[in-house]
């Protein structure tokens, strides 16, 4: 069965200066070659190289346009590969879309553009999947990491980890094929020793992922507290702009209002909710209820209550049932001075102390910026805790002395689990799904 060639829109939809209409497959510079008239015919044009021409159809001009041509396999998906740069309005986009499906390409899916360079052997899968985490990223270290796993900064590890395992399964296979010849760099005592070093530089990787997990998703951290405690005021110091309405009437908050934040790298997005109190307006008890919600559902929570009093029984209340981290926040020292050691003393409305609550989030939730390569989701830290978990069970073969036949099974286990991470072993249903989650022309 022949491959398609594929088509679709890489740049935004919408209309733009410019557009770019991508083309991969085994026809993609025949089927272009059709419908865009140059000077030097495309077919004759050396690999990437910009072509200026016209895009034709039925003997008339469509847009002029450059096309870039890429050909396999030097090419991002590593088939040839042509883009049409043309003007970027929906009108022109979708006319040279539906030109080129009626010449033979056919319209692709999302993601296969980075789903063909996976299976062409141009991207590992924690590569590609680094792609859409570079379009997604929300802040500088967001886009620090995921450049980095897209230049190997997370394969490189894995790839050596699982280079170290097979070279200790080949060991223990001499040493149980060969029992009275000396296996070169082998025992028991040694063996224990390079599984250790293995199984602390897979935990060490495992302990990236809160922080990778939180560059890619982002941390949900709730502002709650009674009515009018400066919970608007606390959101704009932290946001740095005017974004809830501040007054001095309590339950001027009835909708959750949120802005996104940078804290060393690690997108937040603040919630400030209305405050927690009894009501008898119908909006201000909707309001309540979904800041609850809200409440339930956040990474971290920071408490405000107002400097110079005690907490009130409705304020114990919501603090006891908060389930996730919370910090506690004493606002308006500058009209009453506060003692408790286990708050943070601020004034929002005049910016002080916003800087020891931004701290205390990213110190409270262990976000701390790691060297190095860092795990981005759930299924790269799976692949790697099964393979600690194998390392360890072959670990503990060893030391009790049966380092032949188990160690194998379990080194085997590891080496297997840390190709699924890199793609190596993955099943069919697993890669679509991957990229099912790409936007359409990536």
């Amino acid at each position: 069965m022949s491959v398609p060639t594929i088509c679709a829109l890489s740049t935004p939809y919408g209309r733009g200066g410019i557009a770019v209409i991508r083309i991969s497959g085994p026809r993609a510079v025949e089927i272009t070659s059709k419908i865009f008239v140059s000077k030097q015919p495309l077919e004759n044009a050396d690999s990437h190289t910009v072509t200026f021409g016209r895009v034709v159809h039925e003997g008339g001009t469509v847009d002029q346009a450059l096309v870039s041509l890429f050909r396999g396999p030097g090419s991002f998906t590593g088939e040839d590969v042509c883009e049409i740069n043309c003007h970027g309005g929906m009108v022109i986009v979708n006319k040279i879309i539906d030109i080129l499906i009626e010449n033979g390409c056919t319209m692709a899916e999302p993601g296969e553009f980075t789903k063909r360079a996976f299976l062409n052997g141009k991207l590992s899968l924690t590569e590609a999947e680094a792609v859409k985490d570079v379009i997604d990223a929300r802040t500088d270290g967001a886009l620090w990491a995921a450049v980095n796993r897209l230049e190997g900064g997370l394969t490189g590890p894995v790839v050596s980890m699982r280079e170290k395992l097979l070279k200790l399964l080949a060991a223990v296979q001499v040493a149980s094929d060969f029992p009275d010849e000396d296996a070169e760099d082998f025992g028991g005592e040694d063996m224990a020793g390079r599984l250790k070093e293995i199984y602390s530089e897979l935990e060490a990787l495992k302990n990236t992922a809160r922080r990778g997990e939180a560059l890619r998703e982002g941390i949900s951290c709730a502002i709650c507290g009674l009515p009018n405690t400066g919970k608007s005021s606390l959101l704009n110091a932290l946001y740095e702009r005017e974004k809830a309405i501040v007054t001095d009437i309590a339950g001027t908050t009835r909708d959750v209002v949120e802005a996104w934040i940078d804290l060393e790298g690690v997108p937040v997005r603040l919630g400030d909710t209305a405050g927690i109190r009894e009501s008898a307006d119908t909006v201000e008890k909707i309001g309540v209820k979904m800041s609850l919600d809200y409440i339930r559902q956040a990474d971290i929570c920071l408490f405000v209550t107002e400097a110079g009093r005690g907490l009130v029984p409705e304020e114990e209340e919501l603090l006891a049932g908060i389930k996730c981290p919370v910090i506690k926040i004493a606002n308006k020292t500058d009209l009453s001075p506060d003692g408790r050691e286990d708050f943070i003393k601020i004034s929002a409305a005049c910016g002080v102390g916003t800087d020891e609550v931004k701290k205390e989030i990213i110190r409270l939730l262990g976000l701390g910026a790691p060297a190095g390569a860092v795990i981005a989701n759930r299924r790269q830290l799976q692949a790697v805790i099964r393979a600690m978990e194998a390392v360890g069970r072959a670990l503990s073969s060893v030391e009790a002395g049966f380092y032949s036949d188990l160690a194998a099974i379990d080194i085997r286990a590891a080496v297997e689990a840390l190709g699924e991470a890199e793609g190596l072993s993955v099943d069919d249903e697993t890669v679509n799904k991957i990229f099912e989650e790409f936007c359409l022309g990536k």
